[in-house]
């Protein structure tokens, strides 16, 4: 059996080139100061389009959320289906609107930890 074959030999070659790759990156990297001013720069620059990203995914999820929990209220009062996202209509019952409430909680609690991480990691040289 040729080790070209072997996918755990090619996955081990390929995470060494990696590390040995990343490894003078970074030393080139050190060693330049314009190169290291550049870098700098692009990382700002991918944490702000990637805070940006989940900005944005909180706003959708945020909305969701609400949407969701308006309709979960209005179903209460009129003791009628509600309409999920898929525009299906299903009951929902006390249980399955706290589950998807916690859950959707958690998602909203989540994505603004990242976004206060990114941030403040962005701030940070």
């Amino acid at each position: 059996m040729s080790n070209t074959n072997n996918p755990l030999i090619n996955t081990l070659q390929q995470g060494f080139r990696i590390t040995v790759g990343a490894t003078a990156s970074l030393v080139e990297t050190l060693q330049d100061p314009q190169k290291r001013q550049m870098t700098f720069q692009d990382l700002q620059q991918q944490w702000g389009e990637q805070a940006a990203q989940w900005a944005e995914k909180g706003v959708v999820t945020e909305a969701e959320a609400r949407q969701y929990m308006e309709q979960w209220l209005a179903q209460i009062q009129r003791n009628s289906p509600v309409s999920n996202p898929n525009g299906a209509s299903q009951r929902i019952d006390f249980a399955t609107a706290q589950a998807e409430l916690e859950r959707l909680t958690q998602e909203i609690i989540t994505l603004k930890e990242e976004l206060a991480s990114n941030q403040s990691g962005s701030r940070n040289p």
